[in-house]
């Protein structure tokens, strides 16, 4: 069994994430930090505790995490990109239900430090939102990331365009500072990023398969409704289903040979007029060699139908 920690902000695919890990055998789920993303952190958490509640992992603690990005000269356009994003409905979800579990006391840096520092090498790191919590625990405990046994983070776009800029995935974007921190850490990074995050796309059946099993998947499709909604209309090809690339991130830590990877070097653009959370990666081909040792595995590909089997499978368990 694959020790993990995941650091969410709690939205709608990272939900779904959730429901698969704590749902699987193969996972010991040891802590969750959360932090803000396109929500503010109180209805992100309380996400993350519905989730725990109504899946009866009680036993899981939640720590709550940073709101404020370190990325703070990015404060205004962050604003204006969200306004952006609430307007087509992602945004206007909130936590339909307070859940009856509070977060632990301690706070979600500390909480993520304890964990890994407890079980060195023994600790996944899965990320499924900005990394500022992650920069921090790396900053705050110098031993940290040799300590990290590895990490699977979704977010970046490198061979494709980005969700929030033409070249920037949302995460990264979220906190480039953080972002650059964390790949420049030493770590051992597998990158799920906008390459194959789009490609797990549960049919019409599969949903309506997993909607009803339990309590946790009814909640989720209730208190995200509009941005379903919003998400087929944008999508026809999706033909009446949803793709759930954050769970992806966690089926890639169950199972790594769903992926096909690149072995390269990413840093991240934190100062560009136009390109200020761009995902760079350098080893991809002959004219743009190694600058250093590689850092990142570059999900480039995965076999998404057999994901989808194992997240329903797991997810009406």
């Amino acid at each position: 069994m694959k020790r993990v920690f995941i650091d969410t902000d709690g939205e709608f695919d990272d939900f779904m994430a959730l429901v698969l890990a704590l749902k699987s055998k193969d996972l010991d789920v040891v802590g969750i930090s959360t932090l803000s993303g396109i929500r503010n952190l109180r209805d992100s958490t309380d996400d993350v505790l519905n989730a725990v509640e109504l899946l009866g992992r009680v036993d899981v603690p939640v720590a709550e995490g940073l709101e404020v990005s370190m990325s703070q000269d990015l404060a205004e356009e962050r604003k204006n990109i969200l306004r952006i994003w609430k307007s087509g409905g992602r945004a206007s979800t909130r936590a339909i239900r307070r859940p009856g579990l509070t977060p632990v006391k301690e706070d979600g840096v500390s909480l993520m430090i304890r964990k890994v520092m407890e079980a060195p090498g023994d600790v996944t790191l899965i990320t499924l939102g900005a990394l500022t919590n992650v920069a921090s625990a790396l900053l705050r405990e110098p031993k940290f990331a040799k300590k990290v046994k590895e990490v699977y983070s979704m977010g970046g776009a490198v061979l494709v365009s980005g969700n929030t800029t033409p070249v920037a995935e949302f995460n990264i974007w979220g906190d480039p500072l953080a972002a650059k921190i964390f790949f420049n850490s030493g770590m051992h990074i597998t990158m799920v990023g906008l390459e194959t995050y789009y490609q797990p796309v549960l049919s019409g059946e599969e949903w309506a398969k997993v909607r009803e099993v339990n309590e946790a998947t009814r909640y989720c499709f209730e208190n995200f409704d509009p941005w379903f909604s919003y998400l087929i209309g944008l999508h026809p090809d999706w033909k009446g289903g949803l793709q759930i690339g954050d769970a992806l991130t966690v089926g890639a830590a169950i199972d790594p040979a769903l992926m096909k990877c690149r072995r390269c070097f990413v840093d991240v653009e934190t100062k560009g007029e136009l390109t200020v959370g761009q995902t760079v990666a350098y080893g991809l081909s002959r004219r743009h060699p190694l600058p250093k040792e590689a850092n990142t595995d570059l999900t480039v590909d995965c076999d998404w139908k057999r994901f989808n089997s194992l997240f329903v499978e797991r997810a009406t368990s």
